[in-house]
C-alpha cells in the first residue's frame, strides 16, 4: 500500500466526498477556501495523487487500490486491464512475421574444407636448423592456412571473383568495390579446431554456390603456387650468390695453407709434435672441435637469418630471433678464439711471457724444417687458424650444396599445394532465412512495444492534458 502524508491524505478524502473538484475549477476553488488552503494548493496535491495512480478524472480509482500492494501489482494491473489490445499486436506481428519469412528468398551455401599439401612450400629454417622451429610457433600447417586466409582475403582475389561471376549485376550493386564488400560477406573462412581451413559461399542458386567455392579453390591453388615458385627462387638465387662465395674463400684458405708447408714444412703440427706435447695435442683437438661446431652453427645462423629476411618482413618476430640467436654465436665464437690463441702461448716449453710477444710472422722464413720448442707457439697459431679456416669453408661448402640443390627444385615445382579434405556440394536445405527464428523474434518484439505503449500511454496522460491546455 502507498503511504500518504497527512495532507496528502486528507485531499484524497476530500476528492471522495467532492470528485466534482477535479474537473470543475470552480468547485475545486470552492472546497479549497473552505479548507484554508488556495486553489493552486489544491490542484498541485490532485496532480501528486494522479502520479501515484490513486485518482484519476472519475474520482478514486478502487480498483487501484485492490492492487496498489505494490508497483509491481499496479503494473501488472495496467497490463492486464490491456490484454486484448498487446494480444491483438502479438497476432498481427506473428501473421506479418510468418508472411515475410516465407516471401524472403532462400539461401543455399556451399562449403569445402582444405589443408596443406606441405609441398611447394620450401622452409629452409627446417631443413637446416637442430632446433625444434615449432616449439616457437611456426608450424608449418599454421603458417599455410594463415597464407591461405590471407590470400582468399586479398583485394585480387575478391576482385576476380566479382567479374568472372558479374557479382555487380548479381548483387545489385552500383559498383565493383560495393560488389567486393558483399561477396565478402556471402564468403566465411573458419579455422577449424583441428587445424584446417573451412572455406564456404552462399547464394540463392546452390549450384552458383557450389561453383564459387570450386572457383576459389583454383585459384587460391594458382596464387599459392606462384608465390612458393617466388619464395623458391630467392632462395636459389641467395644460395647460389653463398655458394659461389664460399668456393672462392675455400680456394683462398686452400692456398694459404698450401703455401705455409711449403714454407714451413709442416703438414700436420699436431702430428709432428705429438710425441714430446701429446696432452696439449688432446686439450687443443677438443677445443678444435667445438670452435668448428659453433662456426658451423654459426653460418647455419647467418643462412638462416638471411632468407627470413628475404621472405619475412624486418619486423617478423622469427627474424628478430635469428638475429638474437647470431649475436650470441659470435660472442661465443670469440670467446672461444681467443682461448685458443692464448692456449697455443701460455703452453710454451721454456719461454716467458716476454719472449712470446718478441715472436712475430716475418721470422717464419728462418724456421727450421725441424720443429723446436720455441718456435712452436707461433707455428701452431698459424697453422691452426689457417687448417680452421679450410675446415669451416669445407663445412660450408657441404652444408649449402644440397641446400642449393633444393632450392631449385623448390623454383621448378608445379604440383597442387592443396588438400581438399571436403569437396565442394550442391546444396540441398536452404541456410537462411530462419523463418522460426524471425517468427520467435517478432513476436517477442511485438510484445515488449506493445508493453511499452502502454506504459507510456498510462503514464503520460496528465503531460498530454497539459500540452493541450498550452
Amino acid at each position: 500500500m502507498i503511504k500518504l502524508s497527512t495532507h496528502e491524505q486528507k485531499i484524497l478524502n476530500l476528492i471522495k466526498e467532492n470528485p466534482e473538484i477535479l474537473t470543475d475549477p470552480g468547485a475545486r476553488e470552492r472546497i479549497a477556501k473552505e479548507h484554508g488552503m488556495t486553489e493552486k494548493t489544491l490542484r498541485n496535491r490532485i496532480g501528486d495523487l494522479k502520479r501515484y495512480g490513486l485518482v484519476n478524472e472519475q474520482g478514486v480509482k478502487n480498483e487501484i487500490d485492490e492492487y496498489s500492494d505494490s508497483n509491481m501489482q499496479k503494473n501488472l494491473f495496467i497490463l492486464w486491464k490491456e490484454k486484448k489490445f498487446v494480444a491483438k499486436n502479438i497476432a498481427i506481428v506473428a501473421i506479418t512475421s510468418i508472411i515475410i519469412a516465407f516471401v524472403l528468398p532462400k539461401w543455399y551455401s556451399s562449403e569445402a574444407t582444405i589443408l596443406s599439401s606441405g609441398a611447394g612450400n620450401f622452409n629452409i629454417l627446417s631443413s637446416i636448423s637442430p632446433i625444434p622451429i615449432a616449439d616457437f610457433g611456426l608450424s608449418s600447417i599454421s603458417e599455410d592456412i594463415n597464407t591461405f586466409i590471407a590470400i582468399l582475403n586479398s583485394r585480387s582475389i575478391k576482385e576476380y571473383m566479382v567479374r568472372k561471376f558479374d557479382l555487380i549485376n548479381r548483387y545489385d550493386e552500383k559498383d565493383l568495390e560495393y560488389a567486393m564488400i558483399a561477396f565478402e560477406d556471402k564468403m566465411e573462412l573458419e579455422i577449424t579446431e583441428e587445424g584446417t581451413l573451412k572455406i564456404s559461399v552462399i547464394d540463392k542458386n546452390p549450384e552458383l554456390a557450389k561453383t564459387m567455392v570450386e572457383e576459389l579453390l583454383t585459384k587460391l591453388d594458382s596464387v599459392n603456387q606462384k608465390l612458393s615458385m617466388d619464395k623458391g627462387r630467392y632462395n636459389r638465387e641467395f644460395l647460389e650468390q653463398r655458394l659461389n662465395q664460399t668456393k672462392i674463400d675455400l680456394a683462398n684458405a686452400e692456398v694459404r695453407l698450401k703455401e705455409f708447408q711449403e714454407e714451413t714444412g709442416i703438414i700436420d703440427i699436431l702430428t709432428q709434435i705429438e710425441a714430446q706435447y701429446e696432452s696439449y695435442s688432446q686439450l687443443y683437438s677438443q677445443e678444435m672441435q667445438a670452435y668448428t661446431e659453433l662456426f658451423s652453427l654459426k653460418a647455419q645462423t647467418e643462412v638462416q637469418l638471411n632468407v627470413s629476411k628475404a621472405t619475412l618482413s624486418p619486423d617478423n618476430p622469427t627474424v628478430k630471433r635469428f638475429e638474437v640467436m647470431l649475436f650470441e654465436q659470435e660472442k661465443q665464437l670469440d670467446q672461444v678464439t681467443s682461448k685458443l690463441d692464448k692456449q697455443l702461448q701460455e703452453v710454451i716449453l721454456g719461454l716467458d711471457e716476454n719472449e712470446q710477444k718478441n715472436l712475430s710472422k716475418n721470422k717464419l722464413s728462418k724456421i727450421p724444417k725441424m720443429i723446436e720448442f720455441k718456435s712452436f707457439p707461433e707455428l701452431a697459431m698459424e697453422n691452426a687458424r689457417l687448417l680452421r679456416e679450410v675446415t669451416i669453408q669445407n663445412t660450408l661448402l657441404e652444408l649449402l650444396l644440397p641446400q642449393f640443390e633444393t632450392a631449385r627444385l623448390e623454383e621448378s615445382k608445379n604440383i597442387p599445394t592443396l588438400q581438399v579434405i571436403d569437396e565442394p556440394k550442391v546444396a540441398i536445405n536452404k541456410v537462411k532465412p530462419i523463418r522460426s527464428l524471425i517468427v520467435i523474434a517478432s513476436v517477442i518484439m511485438g510484445f515488449l512495444l506493445s508493453v511499452v505503449y502502454i506504459y507510456i500511454d498510462y503514464y503520460s496522460t496528465d503531460f498530454r492534458k497539459q500540452l493541450k491546455t498550452i
